[in-house]
């Protein structure tokens, strides 16, 4: 008798396992989105940097900004610079966010620096 319940135990168990990869898979999605995320947030905000440094030096924040970038980002980034009163430059990078899935909503990450005169 204690063998058959076990076996249904077994089964159950299954079951339960089958149940719950739909939630484990859309948890995997939304966990890998938050990582792309991340990654670009931090590839803006670097490029951003480069951008900054090079209107530091006279070069056009642009062409700096999308040689940092990887090639597939440097076509659709948007670069903004602005020059301050006092001489420092700002440079803001925009970058769209991929989307992992049809149910996670576009996003835009930006990641900005300022240069010191």
């Amino acid at each position: 008798m204690n063998r058959w319940r076990r076996a249904g135990q077994r089964g159950q168990a299954a079951v339960e396992l089958v149940a719950l990869l739909p939630l484990i898979g859309l948890l995997a999605i939304a966990g890998l989105q938050v990582v792309v995320t991340l990654h670009l947030w931090g590839v803006a905000r670097e490029s951003a940097r480069a951008g900054a440094r090079g209107a530091q030096v006279g070069a056009p924040a642009s062409d700096a900004v999308r040689a940092a970038l990887p090639r597939s980002l440097a076509r659709v980034a948007t670069v903004q610079m602005r020059t301050g009163p006092d001489g420092s430059h700002r440079v803001r990078v925009r970058v769209a966010v991929p989307s992992l899935a049809p149910w996670i909503p576009s996003s835009v990450i930006e990641g900005q620096a300022e240069s010191a005169p």
